[in-house]
């Protein structure tokens, strides 16, 4: 039996929920497997999936509520069909508000026939009463307003308060619930950013270059996938968030250094390292996971790029003798929290806890530690997050330094100074002020 395009999303946010599993993929597998790339369908079912999880914290406040018992007991499943039907009803007018509701108790009735009465009620009593719910105090509960209304864990509310003050972390969190663009990087070994930008032009689309990026193309309108364009198979783009090229000429790579990508992933910044190099000279990437070293591998084929060679590691462990003291330039893009991309993956706060963060610092700490074996002396090991939080970033630069006095912090490239610098020549990007996703970055260099 076909589903329809709701039910489907509900699916999608139940996998979610009871995983570890992130939109994107799901998403775009059940669009291909449905034949939905490009269509109005397609589109719908993005905007519902990542509606609700952008909006889950403030839509679950209205919820509870309209529920006698204790919400944060019902079924995930079945708050999942409340969030999706609730979804539509305030923030979407695709449907009247008769079908938005039919729509949800049939859905019901599918995955939990015993609430679908519970379904219809709830959802029926907010269109009675849903604008008499009442939200914490701005003036009095700064934290919880910002929490409920702007749809975050209070707690990371807290953290973003204490270093941004309350004003500027609601714009924050605002900024985190905006629709991102898509944001691609323009491969300058094919093809040149005002060439590829001409080329969509005139294929109907409206690309605009990023203010910081020499290598960004935002594209505003696409009725099809960009990866299923030719301008994608042809090796012209890469998907590819602002933020995220920048740290590449961060790194400020030269054609006669010896580079060394550290938790490479599939290959965004390697890739783009070898074109900054233009092809030439000597990038080695190391990841723990063969199966995104394969996806790397296949990427630089499609990119025309050659120089980049892998190697499975963990970076837990000591680095290989061959690699000590061997790198002019390391670059450690370091497993994180990445609250800098809650815009991209809003999943990630729902599940992000404060005792990952502990995790997550001693981690960085052991692989940045072990990284910098590899740096040469008078070369330069940089260190990135896509973290908004200190604890992942000027904090791991501290303590790295007690304990390693040869390295020192050195300031970015001029051009980067200015929009993204602070007082201590650390760089950070953030996506209510620039906009990108948010990044932290450390140039340091061995003495």
């Amino acid at each position: 039996m076909k589903i329809s395009i709701r039910h489907q999303a509900v699916e999608i946010l139940n996998q979610i929920s009871t995983g570890d599993a992130f939109a994107s993929p799901l998403i775009n597998d059940c669009l291909d497997k449905n034949s939905l790339s490009g269509t109005p369908d397609g589109r719908l079912l993005t905007h519902l999936v990542y509606g609700v999880l952008r909006l889950r914290g403030h839509l679950d406040l209205i919820l509870a509520a309209f529920y006698r018992g204790e919400y944060d007991k019902m079924d995930e499943g079945v708050k999942n069909i409340l969030r999706i039907g609730l979804y539509q009803l305030k923030f979407s007018d695709r449907l009247p508000d008769f079908a938005v509701v039919n729509e949800a108790v049939k859905i019901a009735k599918i995955i939990q026939p015993d609430k679908s009465a519970l379904v219809n009620a709830i959802l029926r009593n907010y269109l009675r009463r849903g604008e008499k719910v009442p939200f914490p105090s701005v003036k009095n509960n700064p934290a919880e307003y910002i929490a409920a209304f702007h749809s975050h864990p209070l707690w990371l509310v807290k953290k973003w308060i204490k270093i941004f003050g309350p004003d500027e972390t609601m714009s924050l969190c605002s900024a985190n619930n905006e629709l991102p663009p898509l944001t691609l990087r323009v491969n300058t070994l094919k093809i040149s950013r005002e060439e590829i930008k001409q080329a969509l032009a005139s294929a109907g689309l409206t690309p605009e270059a990023t203010q910081f990026s020499p290598d960004g193309l935002i594209l505003n309108t696409s009725a099809n996938p960009i990866q299923k364009t030719d301008f994608f198979d042809h090796g012209f783009l890469r998907i590819q968030d602002e933020g995220a090229q920048l740290i590449s000429y961060l790194v400020h790579p030269q054609s006669d250094q010896s580079i060394l990508d550290a938790c490479a992933g599939t290959g965004g910044k390697t890739t783009h390292l070898a074109a900054i190099l233009k092809n030439k000279g000597r990038i080695v990437a190391v990841d723990q996971s063969t199966e995104k070293l394969n996806d790397l591998q296949k990427d630089a084929k499609r990119l025309g790029i050659n120089i980049i060679e892998t190697r499975a590691l963990d970076l837990n462990n000591n680095l290989p003798e061959s690699f000590q003291e061997k790198f002019d330039c390391v670059l450690l893009d370091a497993p994180c929290s990445g609250t800098g991309t809650l815009r991209r993956n809003p999943e990630i706060k729902w599940r992000l806890t404060e005792k990952d963060l502990q995790k997550l610092a001693s981690e960085q700490k052991t692989i940045l530690q072990k990284t910098s074996a590899a740096v040469i002396k008078g070369g330069r090991l940089i260190y990135c997050t896509c973290s908004l939080l200190p604890e992942e970033n000027e904090n791991i630069i501290d303590d790295f330094l007690k304990k390693n006095p040869t390295f020192s912090i050195q300031p970015p490239p001029a051009i980067l100074r200015g929009p993204f610098a602070d007082s201590r020549s650390f760089f950070h990007s953030y996506p209510h002020r620039h906009p990108m996703d948010g990044f932290f970055a450390a140039i340091l260099k061995r003495q």
